[in-house]
């Protein structure tokens, strides 16, 4: 089993092994953990009134968040906007290539008690309108 930070609250921190690798029931406990921070997330932001996005938990309990690319570039990105607010998360340069943007921001979920919070991610997709578009009336697709 591997031993974690005393001081880190609810979070896990695996430590290397010195003291013995990360074992399955570390990561189920991690796993149980960070469902629990997710459905008070998922709580507040219904209260809140926002939109649902795609979720994913990690198998060393840290959570992922993805905004669909489905809607307007500009209604995709207000919809990040507005879940990087939510969750007070820091954004992180764009990337772009493509014909997509991508955006992500990373923090911390509060813990309980003022412990360590639990790490989280957010990506969105954003497509790029073409800059040079074909007109099919007057050249091949």
């Amino acid at each position: 089993m591997a031993v974690n930070d005393k001081g880190s609250g609810d979070h896990p921190r695996p430590v290397g092994s010195l003291f013995g690798p990360v074992s399955d029931t570390d990561r189920r406990r991690w796993q149980i953990q960070a469902h629990a921070a997710l459905a008070s997330v998922l709580f507040r932001a219904h209260e809140a009134g926002l939109p649902p996005v795609t979720w994913t938990v990690t198998d060393r309990g840290a959570l992922s968040a993805r905004i669909g690319s489905s809607g307007t570039p500009g209604e995709v990105r207000a919809l990040f906007t507005a879940w990087v607010s939510f969750l007070d998360l820091h954004v992180v340069a764009p990337h772009s290539g493509g014909g997509w943007q991508t955006c992500a921001a990373y923090g911390e979920l509060a813990g309980r008690g003022g412990s360590r919070g639990r790490p989280v991610g957010l990506r969105a997709d954003i497509p790029t309108p073409d800059p040079t578009p074909i007109d099919p009336t007057t050249k091949e697709c």
